[in-house]
């Protein structure tokens, strides 16, 4: 019976939808074909490069720079044992 009363119902609601005619767009509507263009020029390209952006990609490039030079190589052999006091072997 559940089932039934909610297929009712949606039923009803695109019944409902399908009988309204749509309505009409007035040449002062922005959906209407036939409305003017605006008449503002469109606001300034906000993507363009900032002092704040060129500095934060300054800063960037220098992180990279410093993170492709070659880390130094680890100690090998005894000088590492002895870095570590608690891992020597007997």
């Amino acid at each position: 019976m559940n089932r039934f009363t909610i297929l009712l119902v949606v039923l009803g609601f695109l019944a409902g939808c399908a009988s309204v005619p749509p309505p009409s767009l007035t040449a002062d509507n922005p959906a209407s074909p036939s409305a003017p263009e605006a008449t503002v020029p469109p606001p300034r390209n906000t993507l363009l490069l900032d002092n704040l952006t060129k500095k934060t990609r300054e800063i960037f490039a220098q992180t990279g720079k410093a993170q492709e030079q070659p880390s130094p190589t680890p100690v090998q052999g005894q000088e590492q044992m002895n870095q570590m006091p608690g891992m020597k072997m007997p």
